[in-house]
């Protein structure tokens, strides 16, 4: 009988050489790994990549799926390729410089099995600058349909979901290269989906300067995230530098292998939402011209330090 896994790790891989070895290490240590696969999506991939990938294959056959792509794609369009060719009901987004607590995927499995109500778990983790050194805990609130519409309060980095979900909401959105989860994400609160907290450390996310949301991407990140926040209308979040350039993404569809589906097919109700959300613009340009004065007379990072030390911003 062929082996079916209970849960499917899916990592998208570029330039990701220095990392790939240790995080192939670190799932096999994971208690759930007897019953689980990964499935790796290897854009351009170096001969060392190829040859680590292979290598571990051939020792957990029925574990491991290798796609490569020899054009790098968006981070969107490979997780897309990965979701599609796992075989799992659960999935698990894990990237290639992260790691993760031995039973964390076991504690969200088991946290989504005993809540079916749940879609989505997610949960606390310690941000580093390298692996093995002091980081910050990065602590996440409770789930509130009303908090999630409006933050990415969760991150994207230590997600696992059903594999329904995809069937309700569609498939991540293409068009993003840092902002897929975060557009997905919004795009499940906005469908009323419940997503939970699995409680403990669930694993260690590796931000430094390096990875695809902080490594030369500080703009496109700052770009994208303005693009999803006009697609749900969050008009009193944006921030008018990067609204020109986040206009340029169609904000309507969804890119799905180079074809487009409608925002409205998974989000019915979403026009008229977005229409009843105009009047945020208002408070957005109030907000802004606080932030600036505040800036202009050197008490914004000053602010922004009080709310480190007293509450979580977003991430």
């Amino acid at each position: 009988m062929s082996f079916l896994p209970d849960l499917s790790v899916i990592t998208s891989v570029y330039q990701g050489e220095k990392y790939l070895a240790s995080l192939l290490e670190n799932f096999s240590a994971q208690t759930v790994f007897p019953r689980s696969e990964i499935v790796l999506v290897l854009n351009e991939p170096s001969p060392q990549e190829t040859r680590i990938t292979n290598s571990f294959a051939s020792e957990h056959k029925a574990q491991v799926q290798i796609i490569i792509v020899d054009k790098v794609e968006t981070l969107g369009a490979s997780w897309n390729r990965s979701w599609q060719s796992a075989r799992a009901p659960y999935l698990a987004i894990w990237n290639v410089d992260d790691r993760r607590s031995p039973d964390s995927l076991d504690r969200q499995l088991a946290a989504l099995e005993q809540e079916p109500e749940w879609m989505l778990s997610y949960g606390d983790y310690v941000a580093v600058p390298a692996h093995g050194e002091r980081g910050t805990i990065r602590t996440t609130p409770k789930y509130s349909k009303g908090h999630f519409r409006r933050s990415f309060a969760q991150g994207g980095a230590f997600w696992v979901l059903r594999r329904s979900v995809f069937d309700e909401i569609g498939p991540f959105d293409e068009q993003f290269q840092v902002a897929a989860d975060m557009d997905f994400s919004f795009r499940m609160a906005e469908a009323g989906m419940q997503m939970g907290k699995t409680e403990g450390i669930l694993g260690y996310f590796l931000d430094a300067e390096q990875g695809l949301s902080t490594r030369d991407g500080a703009r496109r990140s700052a770009i994208e995230r303005t693009a999803v926040q006009l697609r749900y209308g969050l008009y009193d979040k944006i921030k008018p530098e990067y609204l020109s350039e986040a206009k340029q993404y169609r904000l309507d569809a969804l890119q799905v292998h180079k074809n487009w589906k409608l925002l409205s097919t998974y989000l019915p109700n979403i026009e008229r939402k977005l229409r009843g959300r105009q009047s945020l613009w208002t408070l957005g340009r109030l907000r802004n011209r606080t932030r600036a004065f505040l800036k202009r007379i050197g008490l914004l990072d000053r602010l922004y330090g009080v709310q480190d030390k007293t509450w979580k911003r977003e991430i």
